[in-house]
């Protein structure tokens, strides 16, 4: 819990000199803009340094088969709920869905954050005790860097080819 909560503290401390050093009126003007930059770039500090505390833990719990039962399952579940995500997104995109529907918007929400969890399901995975919770592990990880990729290429990549 200590890892964390450092991890939290370091984030805010990067944004805070972040949002010192790029003070101005241009911030002011735009300061919708820039919290969202801010909300980002405190998610990237937090994603990468709770990899340590994360990954301590992970070894602690190695000992521990229904731990990592349940993760395999859990992150088979969550990574199976990725590739709905894409299904409702290439499903609005060509007007099979309303466009008012609630679910286009939380499927882009759950693609942005695919990435993290792909990367902490294959921190887990490099961890596990057994090759069968790795290989669930990967799996899930794998399913996860799919909808990462797709997303980029749904979003950024496809922006110059329209």
């Amino acid at each position: 819990m200590g890892g964390y909560v450092a991890a939290i503290l370091l984030a805010f401390g990067v944004v805070f000199i972040f949002i010192i050093y790029n003070g101005g009126p241009q911030r002011d003007a735009s300061s919708g803009m820039y919290a969202f930059g801010d909300s980002l770039l405190f998610t990237a500090v937090f994603g990468v340094v709770s990899t340590i505390p994360t990954g301590l833990t992970l070894v602690f719990l190695r000992q521990s088969r229904k731990f990592w039962i349940s993760l395999c399952v859990v992150a088979l579940v969550v990574a199976s709920t990725s590739l709905a995500a894409i299904a409702v997104i290439m499903s609005e995109s060509h007007k099979f869905m309303p466009s008012a529907s609630l679910w286009p918007g939380l499927s882009a929400i759950r693609l942005f954050v695919s990435p993290f969890i792909a990367a902490s399901v294959g921190l887990s995975a490099l961890i596990a005790p057994e090759a069968r919770f790795r290989r669930y592990l990967f799996g899930a990880a794998s399913l996860e860097g799919v909808s990462s990729v797709y997303g980029f290429f749904h979003w950024f990549a496809l922006l110059f080819y329209r």
